[in-house]
This record gives C-alpha cells, structure tokens and sequence, in this order.
C-alpha cells in the first residue's frame, strides 16, 4: 500500500512540557493570589475557566455551588487569553484542552512531541495508551506506543490513520462514517422541511451535509497550517455550541423524569 506523505509543518512554540510551565509560571506571577501551586488544583481551576463559556450563570441557589467564583474565574480567563495573545494565535479553550495535557503526557511520548516526531495531535493519540485503558503494566503500554509509533514514522502516515490504529488497540467502536453522518444529515433536513417549510433549522443539518462531503474529498495532507488557523476557532465555536445544546437537551430530560 503506497504510504500517505506527511506535510512538512511549522514548528509549534507551546507544544513542550517546558514552554506550558513556563506560561503557567506568569499565569501564577500575574495572579498569585488565585492561581494554585499544585498541578491538580490548577488543572481543575484552568478546566473550569474552559467551560465559563459553555453555561450561563446560575439565577437560582438550588443545585451544588460553584466550586470556583465566577468573578475568580473571568479573571484567570482575561489574563491568560492576554498572556497567550502577545505570543500566539492559542485561545484559551485550545491551551486548556490541547496544551495543558502535556504535562500528564508520558515521559516518551513529551520526548518525541519536542524532537518533533510528532505532532500535537498525534502526541494526544499516542497518550491514550496508558497501562489503565490496555488493561496492562506500564511496560507494556510504552512498548505498544513505541511499536505504534514506529510504525507510523515509517509510513510517514497521516495522524487521523495513527488515531485510527489507537482506538483499535483500545478496542474502541469505530465513528460514524461520513457518508452516514450525511444520510442521516439529509433525513433530518427533509423531515423538518416537510414538517415546516418555514423552519430554519434544516439549515444546520444541510450545513453538516456540506461538512461531510468536504471531509470525503478533502485530505488530510490538504490542509494547510493557514487553513487550520482559520477553521479551528470555528470549529471551537461550533464544539461549545453543540456541547450547550446536549446540555440543555439533559436537563429537560431530567425534568421529565421528574414530573
């Protein structure tokens, strides 16, 4: 099988356990009287700030308080976005989500991510591997990564065939296939046409047929850097939006059962 050729890709300044800390150490600089020594505690405080934007403030005092004030976390919110603005194009969703797990990374995967053998993508695909989810030891985690990984530099493969080859050594059922996902974009788009013509909401759903058929004749090795900067603050938008719906979409299930 011809191998996938791999895009030569600019290097990325925050992708090191070195330069995480080393943002992390202003963060604590700029506001030591809220940001945490311990990585734990800092972890769920920069977690938290990440979702701020995912919920609207409570109106009411029912339910379990907020562990950290909302005024506490706009704070650490504003100030980070500024710290990650003077050298980069990160938001602060992306440093949270993507960067700041690089400090839990293992040790061979931190290594190969700063020599730059691997992406950042593909330094998340190679972490899942961890002794707890292969069910193993330490030892045998870290030789099914570097056997992996291995692999993967030969091939000079593509990270979504590497993402492909760790959910199979998970285990894991495989995603929709985007011929499916557009199947099922399309049912829906005619059912709430035919229900109401006046509906805007079929629009989503043939914005996401779109979506699928770009992803079917788009490759991966297509895509530019340029390209990802445009697209990924889209695609955070699009994420907190969904994740607002499936959240809103629980509580008033929740309230059924109630009743």
């Amino acid at each position: 099988m011809k191998a996938t050729k791999r895009r030569t890709r600019r290097a990325d300044p925050l992708a090191s356990a070195h330069a995480v800390e080393a943002v992390l150490e202003r963060l604590r600089s700029s506001l030591p009287e809220i940001i945490p020594r311990s990585h734990k505690n800092l972890s769920s405080l920069l977690n938290s700030v990440r979702g701020l934007y995912m919920r609207q403030p409570a109106e009411t005092k029912r339910g379990r308080p907020a562990r950290y004030p909302r005024e506490q976390l706009l704070r650490v919110d504003s100030t980070l976005r500024d710290l990650l603005g003077r050298e980069t194009s990160i938001s602060v969703r992306s440093f949270v989500g993507q960067y700041l797990p690089i400090l839990d990374f293992p040790l061979d995967v931190r290594e190969v991510l700063e020599r730059g053998d691997v992406n950042l993508f593909e330094a998340h695909q190679l972490a899942r591997l961890t002794a707890r989810k292969l069910g193993g030891t330490d030892g045998k985690a870290r030789s099914l990564r570097k056997k992996l990984l291995e692999a993967h530099l030969l091939a000079q493969g593509s990270g979504t065939l590497l993402r492909q080859r760790v959910k199979e050594a998970l285990g894991e059922l495989r995603e929709p296939d985007p011929t499916e996902t557009e199947v099922l974009a399309v049912g829906k788009a005619d059912g709430l046409l035919e229900a109401d013509p006046l509906d805007a909401s079929h629009l989503f759903f043939e914005e996401l047929r779109m979506i699928s058929r770009a992803l079917r004749e788009i490759g991966p090795g297509e895509v530019t850097d340029e390209d990802l900067a445009e697209i990924m603050p889209a695609v955070d938008q699009i994420t907190l939006t969904l994740q607002k719906i499936a959240r809103r979409k629980e509580r008033e299930q929740a309230k059924k059962l109630v009743i």
